[in-house]
C-alpha cells in the first residue's frame, strides 16, 4: 500500500474511532452534567491533574520511542512492558501515601479518597501502553477503534448508572476506572503480541535514551498545561473549578473531534518521511490547508453559540460556564491549528527542541494564569487563550526553522476560512439577538444551520477551489 493511501486509510479509522468515541463521551458527559454538582466536577478536575502526571511518568516516553524507531527487537518490547508495569505499580502505591497531604493542601478533604482510587490508573495503563504503541506503529487503527469505543460505551454506562443512583463524584470516578479496565481487556484480546518474562537493560536504555526527552516534554506539558486547574483549585475552590472544567470540556469535545482524529497517526506517518523534506513540507501545507477550513469555523462558531450551547447541552445551572466557553474557544482554535507541530518535531528526530518550546509555554501559562486568577474564571480562561495563540506563532517559527517551508504561503492558506468564519459569526450573533426569547433547544439548531449556510456560501465566493478540494478529500476518505 502506498504511503498516501496508508495515510488516508489511517485517517479514516482514526477519524472513525475518534468520532465514535467522542460521541459516546459527549453524550455521557451531557447527562452526567445534569446529575452531578459543579463541586464534584471540580474535585475530579483536580484529581485528574495528578493522575495525568503519574500516568505520563509510568509511560517514560517508551511508547513514542517504540513508534519512532525504524527497527525494534523483541527485547525492546519486553523491556518497555515490564518497565511500564513496575513504575505504574510504584506510582499507585505512592498515590496512597500522598493523597491525604494533597487534600489538606487544597483544603478539600473529599479529594483524598478520590485520589486514592484514581491512583490505580497508572498501574492499569501499564498493561496497555506497549500494545497500543505497537498497533499504532503498524497503523492498526480499526482494532484500536474497536477497543476505545467498547471501553467508553461500557464505562459510560457504569458512570450513568452510578449517577442515577445518587453517587455524585463517585460516578465520575467509576466511569474513568471501568473505561480503563474494559479497554485493557479488549486490547489484550485483539493484540498479537504478548510479553515474555524477560528484561534487557541494554534495550531499555536504547529506548529510554530517545524517550527521555519525550518524557520530560510530556511531564512539563501535563503539569504546566494544567496550571489553570491547579491555581484555580487553590484560589477559587472546587465549585468555580467545576464551572471552568465544564467550559473546558465543551470546548474539548470540539477539539477532540478535530485534533483527536489525526493526532495519533502524525508521529508514525512523519517518521516514515523524515528524510524527505519536500514531502514533509508538502504534508505540512496540506494539513494547514484542510485543517483551517474546519478548525476556524468550528471554534468561531462555538464562541458565537455558547449561551444556547451551554443551556441546551448541560442546563441553565451551568450559566457561569458561558463566558469561559466563549474565551476558551480561541484556545481551541490555536491548539487545533498547532496540535501536530510538536509531533512533527518528534517524528523528525528533534524531541529536545520540542522540550524547550513546551517548557517555555508551560512557564508562560503559569505566569499568565497567576495574573488572571484575580479576575475569576474569565481571567483564567483569557490567560489560557492568550498563551496558546502566542505559542502557536512560536511553535510555527520553530518548525519553520527545522523544515524550512515558506511561512507566508503557509499562513496565506488560513485567510479565506478566517474571513468566511467572521461573516458567519456576525450572522449568528444577529440571529441570537433576534431569537433571545426562544428556548435554547430552538435557538441552537437555528444558529448552527445559519452558520453552516453563511460559511459555506462565503467560502464558495472567496475560495471556491478550497471548498471543492475539501469535498474531494472527504469523498476519498469515504471510498
Amino acid at each position: 500500500m502506498s504511503l498516501k493511501r496508508t495515510a488516508i486509510t489511517s485517517a479514516f479509522w482514526a477519524v472513525g474511532e475518534s468520532w465514535a468515541l467522542r460521541a459516546i463521551s459527549a453524550a455521557v458527559f451531557l447527562i452526567l452534567a445534569r446529575l452531578v454538582d459543579p463541586a464534584a466536577f471540580g474535585l475530579v478536575a483536580l484529581a485528574q491533574v495528578y493522575v495525568m502526571t503519574v500516568q505520563t511518568l509510568s509511560d517514560q516516553g517508551l511508547a513514542t520511542a517504540l513508534q519512532q524507531r525504524e527497527a525494534i527487537e523483541p527485547e525492546h518490547k519486553d523491556s518497555a512492558f515490564w518497565a511500564n508495569l513496575v513504575v505504574g505499580a510504584l506510582l499507585a502505591l505512592a498515590t496512597l501515601a500522598i493523597a491525604e497531604p494533597l487534600a489538606r493542601l487544597y483544603g478539600e478533604p473529599r479529594l483524598a479518597p478520590v485520589l486514592r482510587w484514581f491512583g490505580l490508573t497508572p498501574f492499569l495503563a501499564g498493561f496497555s501502553i506497549v500494545q497500543q504503541a505497537l498497533m499504532r506503529r503498524a497503523m492498526r487503527w480499526r482494532e484500536l477503534a474497536m477497543r476505545q469505543v467498547i471501553g467508553s460505551f461500557i464505562g459510560g454506562a457504569v458512570g450513568l448508572a452510578m449517577a442515577f443512583g445518587g453517587m455524585g463524584v463517585w460516578a465520575l470516578v467509576g466511569q474513568a476506572l471501568s473505561t480503563q479496565v474494559i479497554s485493557n481487556i479488549v486490547l489484550w484480546s485483539i493484540a498479537d503480541w504478548r510479553p515474555r518474562f524477560a528484561f534487557s537493560w541494554r534495550h531499555f536504555r536504547d529506548l529510554f535514551g530517545f524517550g527521555l526527552n519525550v518524557l520530560a516534554t510530556n511531564i512539563i506539558r501535563v503539569i504546566g498545561f494544567q496550571a489553570d486547574r491547579l491555581i484555580m483549585g487553590y484560589f477559587l475552590g472546587a465549585a468555580d473549578l467545576g464551572y471552568y472544567s465544564v467550559a473546558q470540556r465543551v470546548v474539548g469535545i470540539v477539539t477532540d473531534f478535530v485534533a483527536g482524529s489525526t493526532e495519533r497517526i502524525v508521529v508514525p506517518l512523519f517518521a516514515r518521511i523524515q528524510d524527505d523534506r519536500e514531502r514533509v513540507n508538502r504534508g505540512l501545507m496540506t494539513a494547514q490547508e484542510n485543517l483551517s477550513l474546519i478548525v476556524i469555523p468550528a471554534f468561531v462558531g462555538v464562541a458565537a453559540v455558547a449561551p444556547a450551547l451551554i443551556r441546551a447541552g448541560v442546563g441553565p445551572q451551568w450559566d457561569p460556564s458561558v463566558l469561559p466557553t466563549r474565551i476558551l474557544a480561541f484556545y481551541g482554535l490555536g491548539f487545533c491549528l498547532a496540535f501536530f507541530f510538536g509531533h512533527v518535531l518528534t517524528a523528525l528526530g528533534r524531541p529536545s527542541l520540542r522540550l524547550v518550546v513546551v517548557t517555555c509555554q508551560a512557564l508562560s501559562l503559569a505566569v499568565l494564569v497567576l495574573a488572571g486568577v484575580r479576575f475569576g474564571i474569565a481571567g483564567v480562561a483569557g490567560a489560557v487563550a492568550v498563551n496558546q495563540l502566542l505559542f502557536y506563532m512560536v511553535e510555527l517559527l520553530v518548525l519553520k526553522g527545522v523544515a524550512r517551508f515558506p511561512l507566508g504561503a503557509y499562513l496565506a492558506r488560513a485567510w479565506p476560512p478566517a474571513l468566511a468564519a467572521a461573516l458567519m459569526a456576525g450572522a449568528v450573533l444577529l440571529l441570537e439577538q433576534a431569537m433571545a426569547g426562544e428556548r435554547a433547544l430552538i435557538r441552537l439548531p437555528a444558529a448552527v444551520g445559519l452558520g453552516v449556510l453563511v460559511y459555506g456560501g462565503a467560502l464558495l465566493v472567496i475560495s471556491r477551489h478550497r471548498l471543492l478540494g475539501l469535498v474531494e478529500l472527504l469523498r476519498r476518505l469515504r471510498r
